[in-house]
């Protein structure tokens, strides 16, 4: 992310996604995840997306740690991951 958490977070009002996903290529760019995640629940809209995180120097217990939803190792895992939480969203709907 090369952008203020602010820019980042008007982006996500503008497009309204269902899915948010980060990914770091370096150990430097990893703690903005955090800041991220975390601004998004001091403004009280965590919950209403679902986070993903990858990247190459990730791993699934640093997902946990700055609190997304999953972490995903590659491309194709994200786009797994992302389709099994939009499944149960529509179910949790359709059960409404």
């Amino acid at each position: 992310i090369n952008n203020a958490v602010e820019k980042y977070l008007d982006a996500i009002e503008q497009h309204q996604p269902d899915i948010i996903g980060m990914s770091a290529l370096l150990t430097t760019t990893m703690p903005y995840m955090k800041v991220v995640i975390d601004t998004m629940k001091e403004k009280g809209i965590r919950d209403d997306y679902v986070v993903l995180v990858g990247g190459a120097p990730l791993n699934e217990e640093f997902g946990k740690a700055v609190g997304a939803d999953a972490y995903c190792r590659d491309a194709a895992v994200a786009v797994e991951t992302a389709k099994d939480f939009m499944k149960r969203k529509h179910n949790v709907r359709a059960s409404a």
